[in-house]
Protein backbone atom coordinates (compact mmCIF):
# COMPACT_ATOMS: atom_id res chain seq x y z
CA UNK A 1 0.00 0.00 0.00
CA UNK A 2 2.86 2.37 0.86
CA UNK A 3 4.46 1.64 -2.52
CA UNK A 4 1.28 2.58 -4.34
CA UNK A 5 0.97 5.83 -2.38
CA UNK A 6 4.57 6.67 -3.16
CA UNK A 7 4.02 6.06 -6.87
CA UNK A 8 0.89 8.23 -6.85
CA UNK A 9 2.71 11.08 -5.11
CA UNK A 10 5.69 10.88 -7.47
CA UNK A 11 3.36 10.84 -10.51
CA UNK A 12 1.42 13.83 -9.21
CA UNK A 13 4.59 15.83 -8.63
CA UNK A 14 5.91 14.88 -12.07
CA UNK A 15 2.70 15.93 -13.82
CA UNK A 16 2.57 19.14 -11.81
CA UNK A 17 6.12 20.02 -12.85
CA UNK A 18 5.34 19.27 -16.50
CA UNK A 19 2.27 21.45 -16.37
CA UNK A 20 4.18 24.55 -15.31
CA UNK A 21 5.03 26.89 -18.17
CA UNK A 22 8.20 28.90 -18.31
CA UNK A 23 7.51 32.59 -17.60
CA UNK A 24 7.21 34.63 -20.79
CA UNK A 25 9.15 37.83 -21.13
CA UNK A 26 7.96 40.75 -23.27
CA UNK A 27 10.57 42.93 -24.87
CA UNK A 28 10.07 46.57 -23.81
CA UNK A 29 8.92 48.96 -26.53
CA UNK A 30 11.83 51.26 -27.36
CA UNK A 31 11.21 54.91 -26.55
CA UNK A 32 11.60 57.16 -29.61
CA UNK A 33 14.72 59.28 -29.32
CA UNK A 34 14.20 63.03 -29.23
CA UNK A 35 16.43 64.86 -31.71
CA UNK A 36 16.91 68.45 -32.82
CA UNK A 37 15.84 68.86 -36.42
CA UNK A 38 18.39 70.61 -38.62
CA UNK A 39 17.30 74.09 -39.70
CA UNK A 40 17.47 73.06 -43.37
CA UNK A 41 14.93 70.26 -42.75
CA UNK A 42 12.47 72.29 -40.70
CA UNK A 43 9.16 72.97 -42.44
CA UNK A 44 7.49 76.37 -42.69
CA UNK A 45 4.72 76.60 -40.09
CA UNK A 46 2.01 79.23 -40.02
CA UNK A 47 -1.22 79.71 -38.09
CA UNK A 48 -3.72 82.07 -39.76
CA UNK A 49 -7.05 83.35 -38.43
CA UNK A 50 -10.33 83.37 -40.34
CA UNK A 51 -12.00 86.75 -40.90
CA UNK A 52 -14.25 86.27 -37.84
CA UNK A 53 -11.46 84.86 -35.64
CA UNK A 54 -13.40 81.65 -34.92
CA UNK A 55 -11.27 79.32 -37.01
CA UNK A 56 -7.53 78.93 -37.49
CA UNK A 57 -5.69 77.40 -40.43
CA UNK A 58 -2.57 75.43 -39.59
CA UNK A 59 -0.36 75.30 -42.68
CA UNK A 60 2.83 73.24 -42.88
CA UNK A 61 4.88 73.74 -46.04
CA UNK A 62 8.30 72.76 -47.41
CA UNK A 63 7.99 69.39 -45.66
CA UNK A 64 11.22 67.42 -45.85
CA UNK A 65 11.14 63.83 -47.13
CA UNK A 66 12.75 62.91 -43.78
CA UNK A 67 9.45 63.64 -42.01
CA UNK A 68 7.15 60.59 -42.07
CA UNK A 69 4.36 61.69 -39.70
CA UNK A 70 3.18 64.82 -37.89
CA UNK A 71 1.08 64.98 -34.74
CA UNK A 72 -0.41 68.36 -33.82
CA UNK A 73 -2.08 69.71 -30.71
CA UNK A 74 -3.48 73.20 -30.29
CA UNK A 75 -4.70 74.29 -26.86
CA UNK A 76 -6.31 77.54 -25.76
CA UNK A 77 -8.37 79.03 -22.97
CA UNK A 78 -11.97 80.11 -23.55
CA UNK A 79 -14.36 81.97 -21.26
CA UNK A 80 -17.82 80.60 -20.47
CA UNK A 81 -20.01 82.39 -17.91
CA UNK A 82 -16.95 84.13 -16.44
CA UNK A 83 -15.15 80.78 -16.04
CA UNK A 84 -11.94 79.95 -17.89
CA UNK A 85 -12.05 76.59 -19.63
CA UNK A 86 -9.12 74.90 -21.36
CA UNK A 87 -10.07 73.72 -24.84
CA UNK A 88 -8.13 72.24 -27.70
CA UNK A 89 -7.88 70.18 -30.86
CA UNK A 90 -5.44 67.51 -31.98
CA UNK A 91 -4.82 65.17 -34.86
CA UNK A 92 -2.34 63.12 -36.87
CA UNK A 93 -1.12 63.93 -40.38
CA UNK A 94 -0.26 60.65 -42.09
CA UNK A 95 2.44 60.06 -44.75
CA UNK A 96 -0.07 60.19 -47.65
CA UNK A 97 -0.88 63.79 -46.69
CA UNK A 98 2.80 64.76 -46.62
CA UNK A 99 3.73 63.61 -50.12
CA UNK A 100 2.96 66.94 -51.78
CA UNK A 101 5.21 68.82 -49.34
CA UNK A 102 2.36 71.01 -48.07
CA UNK A 103 -0.62 70.25 -45.84
CA UNK A 104 -3.34 72.24 -44.05
CA UNK A 105 -5.72 71.65 -41.18
CA UNK A 106 -8.72 73.81 -40.22
CA UNK A 107 -9.08 74.16 -36.45
CA UNK A 108 -12.43 75.44 -35.20
CA UNK A 109 -12.41 77.42 -31.96
CA UNK A 110 -15.69 75.97 -30.82
CA UNK A 111 -17.99 73.03 -31.56
CA UNK A 112 -19.78 71.90 -34.71
CA UNK A 113 -22.99 69.88 -35.03
CA UNK A 114 -24.04 68.69 -38.50
CA UNK A 115 -26.85 66.20 -37.78
CA UNK A 116 -29.46 68.30 -39.63
CA UNK A 117 -27.60 71.21 -41.16
CA UNK A 118 -24.42 72.44 -39.57
CA UNK A 119 -24.66 74.53 -36.43
CA UNK A 120 -21.73 76.13 -34.66
CA UNK A 121 -21.08 77.26 -31.12
CA UNK A 122 -17.99 79.44 -31.03
CA UNK A 123 -15.80 79.78 -27.97
CA UNK A 124 -15.60 83.26 -26.48
CA UNK A 125 -12.69 85.10 -24.92
CA UNK A 126 -9.93 83.35 -26.89
CA UNK A 127 -6.80 85.52 -26.91
CA UNK A 128 -4.15 82.92 -27.67
CA UNK A 129 -2.88 79.50 -26.73
CA UNK A 130 -0.17 77.00 -27.55
CA UNK A 131 0.75 75.00 -30.65
CA UNK A 132 2.69 71.75 -30.35
CA UNK A 133 3.90 69.69 -33.32
CA UNK A 134 5.66 66.33 -33.02
CA UNK A 135 7.52 65.20 -36.13
CA UNK A 136 8.45 61.56 -36.67
CA UNK A 137 11.65 61.52 -38.70
CA UNK A 138 14.23 58.95 -39.81
CA UNK A 139 14.79 55.83 -37.68
CA UNK A 140 11.54 56.55 -35.76
CA UNK A 141 13.17 59.49 -34.00
CA UNK A 142 11.03 62.47 -33.06
CA UNK A 143 11.51 66.22 -33.14
CA UNK A 144 9.22 68.73 -31.43
CA UNK A 145 8.14 72.28 -32.20
CA UNK A 146 6.31 74.03 -29.38
CA UNK A 147 5.25 77.66 -29.33
CA UNK A 148 2.71 79.92 -27.68
CA UNK A 149 0.65 82.21 -29.90
CA UNK A 150 -1.60 85.21 -29.45
CA UNK A 151 -4.84 86.13 -31.22
CA UNK A 152 -5.73 89.82 -31.46
CA UNK A 153 -8.41 91.80 -33.30
CA UNK A 154 -8.06 95.12 -35.12
CA UNK A 155 -9.81 96.73 -32.14
CA UNK A 156 -7.16 95.26 -29.81
CA UNK A 157 -4.37 96.71 -31.96
CA UNK A 158 -5.98 100.15 -31.98
CA UNK A 159 -6.17 100.11 -28.19
CA UNK A 160 -2.40 99.48 -28.15
CA UNK A 161 -1.53 102.42 -30.38
CA UNK A 162 -2.06 100.55 -33.69
CA UNK A 163 0.42 97.88 -32.66
CA UNK A 164 0.30 94.19 -31.88
CA UNK A 165 1.83 93.90 -28.43
CA UNK A 166 2.82 90.49 -27.05
CA UNK A 167 3.81 91.34 -23.50
CA UNK A 168 4.76 87.81 -22.41
CA UNK A 169 7.28 87.47 -25.27
CA UNK A 170 8.40 91.12 -25.23
CA UNK A 171 7.44 91.38 -28.91
CA UNK A 172 5.77 94.27 -30.72
CA UNK A 173 4.65 94.39 -34.34
CA UNK A 174 3.59 97.57 -36.14
CA UNK A 175 1.58 97.04 -39.36
CA UNK A 176 3.01 98.96 -42.31
CA UNK A 177 -0.47 99.79 -43.62
CA UNK A 178 -3.26 101.67 -41.88
CA UNK A 179 -5.59 99.45 -39.89
CA UNK A 180 -9.07 99.22 -41.36
CA UNK A 181 -12.05 96.92 -41.16
CA UNK A 182 -12.38 94.14 -38.63
CA UNK A 183 -9.54 91.65 -38.94
CA UNK A 184 -7.69 89.27 -36.66
CA UNK A 185 -3.96 88.82 -36.18
CA UNK A 186 -1.83 85.95 -34.90
CA UNK A 187 1.78 86.05 -33.71
CA UNK A 188 3.67 82.77 -33.52
CA UNK A 189 7.31 81.77 -33.27
CA UNK A 190 9.00 80.88 -36.54
CA UNK A 191 10.26 77.27 -36.51
CA UNK A 192 12.93 78.05 -39.09
CA UNK A 193 14.83 80.73 -37.21
CA UNK A 194 13.17 81.27 -33.84
CA UNK A 195 11.98 84.78 -34.75
CA UNK A 196 8.27 85.70 -34.88
CA UNK A 197 5.72 85.32 -37.64
CA UNK A 198 2.60 87.52 -37.86
CA UNK A 199 -0.38 86.51 -39.98
CA UNK A 200 -3.70 88.22 -40.52
CA UNK A 201 -7.16 87.48 -41.90
CA UNK A 202 -6.71 90.63 -44.01
CA UNK A 203 -3.73 92.20 -45.74
CA UNK A 204 -0.68 93.21 -43.73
Amino acid sequence: MKKYLGLILISALFLSACGKKAPTTTAPTPTPRLVEMAAADRPEISLSPRADGHELTLKIASISSKITKIEYELTYTAVDENMEIEKGASGIIEPKDLASGTTERKILLGTESCTSGCKYKYDAGVTGGNLNLTFTVENSQISVFDSPFILKSTADLKKSGNKLVWTEENFTYTPKTKLSGSNFFIALKDYKNGAYLVTSSGSL
